[in-house]
């Protein structure tokens, strides 16, 4: 397990291991098309992946596909956990399942969506130093994902 902090200095602790992958409460889609990152543009956060929390009764790799296809409309063609990390903020450990998924197509945005849709860049872009992107996109976690998904180099 790899360990990080957040830009509040909370501890994160990073795994693609699947022996050490637990029960989770969130995901994180990574969704490819047509060999570009889809992104979504949050209405509050800026641009981030698509994810969000499991609901009651649902199952990660459920939410997962719910959440990419409300924050982005895509729907996919094939879908993976790849790693999963634990954010330690107030005394509460927050569980998220990382997904890779290849997108279908892009189809248009539910009726009611935190976002403005989604994103696509030609390159990867620098999200570190990029306004436009969200805090939560800003540590560790992002650009570790895309070195293991080969997206990067290291």
């Amino acid at each position: 397990m790899e360990q990080y902090t957040d830009l509040s200095g909370n501890p994160i602790e990073l795994t693609f291991d699947p022996e050490e992958f637990r029960p989770a409460g969130h995901v994180l889609i990574v969704p490819l098309w047509q060999g570009k990152i889809v992104f979504t543009h949050h209405k509050i956060r800026g641009i981030e992946l698509p994810g969000g929390k499991i609901e009651r009764g649902e199952t990660a790799l459920a939410a997962a596909v719910r959440e990419l296809h409300e924050e982005t409309g895509a729907s996919l063609k094939s879908i993976a956990l790849i790693g999963q990390y634990v954010l330690q903020m107030d005394g509460v450990s927050i569980v998220k399942s990382i997904y890779a998924g290849e997108v279908e197509e892009l189809l248009p945005l539910p009726a009611e969506t935190d976002t403005h849709g989604a994103i696509l860049f030609d390159e990867l872009p620098d999200v570190q130093n990029d306004p436009r992107f969200s805090p939560y996109m800003k540590d560790a976690v992002f650009e570790r994902t895309m070195r293991q998904l080969g997206l990067m180099a290291d």
